[in-house]
């Protein structure tokens, strides 16, 4: 074996022994410095800018404030009294100590994902409209926070922290033990927090009443619901498809979803394939297309001047190479298209056919061309048959241009939607074809009592609905139609319901049945 395949093995070996150890502590806090390790083990350089002073002949020596620290075939002997096994190693030269000793050496605290000798300072808080900026004595690190917003209060734990200022006015400071907790008094919908430098900046979306919400115990035909409402503004909201964190073809429970990206309030949205976690029919979230049509379902469509509808419209995405325009069929699936699209949303392995070519598009140009299992950031990745490239690309090449376009039948531009249905109004009125509607949808969707997920409009505002009946036994199709029809709703259709059916406002469950992990969720604020 030459030396490079074996300080590779090194460098491996090294990497597996540690990474269970400490890949969830990755910040370290030592003299009002920062320090974070690599797969568990620090630098000679960050060892140098702790105070080590290095010295490398045939042994390793460190040497901290009087302290010697001799190192012989990667145990260190400390002031000739304390041994430590397995604390270095050597790879090309340069010296990589363990985590867990520097840890041990300087006695340090641990809170969270945080290793501390002493709490980091606050130094200014400045809350001025709507933003809130928190000054740190450190380098701000997302480590050092946890932001948590429930019943719309949002409240900031900063540790190891301390903290002696003066409170600005609309927020609310408390402190114990290396933690400071700033709270929020004013009702909060969403926040986004950035970090920079020595500044935290929690940028906060207030409550405006553009949502309203009310839940009701309502008889209909005889029988008893609890019904939930939300209804939003589309002119001054946003109806979005959220994913959870790992992205399409992963599951999350909806307030998890909301959560991650910052929403409190919204509904489940798609069906989905319980095999592998993939949601069913079309999602468009902020005019990115991350899931394709389902056949002709009604779909809830936001565009980008606020208009919402819920009909079954006719959809073409298509990717323009060069001069040539092709149809794309699937979009974030397994299923094999003659031109797929993937994201970098897909959370599952790209198909791998040799029957087709695959082209990794960055920047609006083609950046390679050849299988790849997964899509880099920022990048799509255009999987085409080869009979298709052959016929319409037969030359291929990185560098030309790509661009992803959607085509809608009455020509407006999409910013949100969702597929599901069955389609239950049109127009004010339950759809003519109902029954050949019911045979779109398998698995008793349309004749089951069941808790329901429905989404309606009236009067130009979007209302989400949920509707459950005692023991679980809600509406059939024909029970939510002359239900929401006796409402006056202009139209509505189905979203995922049974126990997919659930509701969040405000951070809190409003619906009862125990969370279900769900592809897609509806957020809206």
């Amino acid at each position: 074996m030459n030396a490079k395949n074996s300080a590779l093995l090194k460098t491996l070996s090294l990497f597996f022994l540690t990474l269970a150890t400490f890949m969830a502590a990755q910040v370290f806090l030592i003299n009002n410095n920062v320090f974070e390790p690599s797969n568990g083990y620090f630098t000679e350089s960050q060892l140098r800018d702790m105070g080590f002073n290095i010295v490398k002949n045939e042994r390793v020596y460190l040497i901290h404030n009087r302290k010697l620290i001799i190192g012989s075939d990667s145990d260190f002997l400390v002031d000739f009294q304390e041994y430590v096994p397995k604390a270095y190693t050597i790879v090309n030269g340069v010296v990589f100590v363990k985590a867990d000793f520097i840890s041990s050496f300087f006695k340090l605290s641990k809170m969270n994902d945080v290793y501390y000798d002493k709490p980091f300072s606050i130094t200014f808080i400045d809350y001025t409209d709507d933003v809130l900026t928190i000054g740190t004595s450190v380098p701000a690190k997302k480590e050092f926070l946890s932001a948590s917003l429930s019943n719309n209060t949002l409240s900031l734990k900063l540790s190891p922290a301390q903290c002696d200022l003066k409170t600005p006015a609309g927020v609310s400071v408390s402190r114990t033990n290396h933690t400071t907790i700033i709270t929020v008094e004013k009702a909060v919908s969403g926040y986004n927090i950035t970090y920079s430098e020595n500044k935290i900046v929690v940028r906060i979306e207030p409550v405006i009443r553009k949502i309203e919400y009310t839940k009701r115990t309502e008889i209909f035909a005889g029988r008893t619901f609890t019904i939930n409402y939300m209804i939003a503004d589309p002119r001054h909201t946003n109806i979005t498809p959220l994913l959870p964190a790992k992205g399409i073809g992963s599951m999350a429970t909806l307030a998890n979803i909301l959560s991650y990206h910052g929403f409190s309030s919204g509904v489940n949205a798609n069906y989905f394939d319980p095999a592998t976690g993939l949601p069913i029919d079309i999602v468009i979230s902020n005019g990115r297309v991350l899931s394709h049509r389902y056949g002709l379902r009604p779909m809830f469509i936001q565009t980008t001047d606020g208009r919402v509808f819920i009909k079954k419209a006719y959809v073409d995405i298509t990717v323009r190479i060069g001069d040539v325009l092709l149809l794309v069929k699937g979009v974030n699936t397994t299923s094999l298209g003659e031109v797929n699209l993937y994201t970098s949303e897909f959370a599952l392995k790209i198909p791998n056919d040799r029957t087709r070519t695959y082209v990794v598009v960055k920047d609006g140009k083609i950046a390679s061309i050849g299988y790849i299992s997964a899509v880099p950031s920022n990048s799509e990745v255009i999987m085409i048959s080869n009979d298709v490239k052959n016929k319409f690309l037969p030359n291929l090449t990185v560098g030309q241009t790509v661009t992803v376009e959607l085509y809608t039948d009455d020509g407006y531009q999409i910013k949100n939607a969702v597929g599901a249905g069955p389609l239950l109004l049109q127009d004010g009125n339950i759809i003519p074809d109902a029954a050949e509607e019911k045979l779109r949808y398998g698995g008793g969707i349309p004749t089951t009592r069941a808790n329901r997920t429905i989404i309606a409009i009236k009067d130009g505002k979007v209302h989400l609905i949920t509707i459950e009946g005692k023991n679980g036994v809600g509406m059939n199709f024909d029970e939510a139609a002359q239900f929401l029809k006796s409402k006056g709703y202009d139209s509505a259709m189905m979203l995922d319901g049974g126990s997919s059916t659930s509701m969040v406002y405000a951070g809190k469950y409003v619906t009862s049945g125990t969370p279900r992990n769900i592809p897609v969720a509806l957020g809206v604020k």
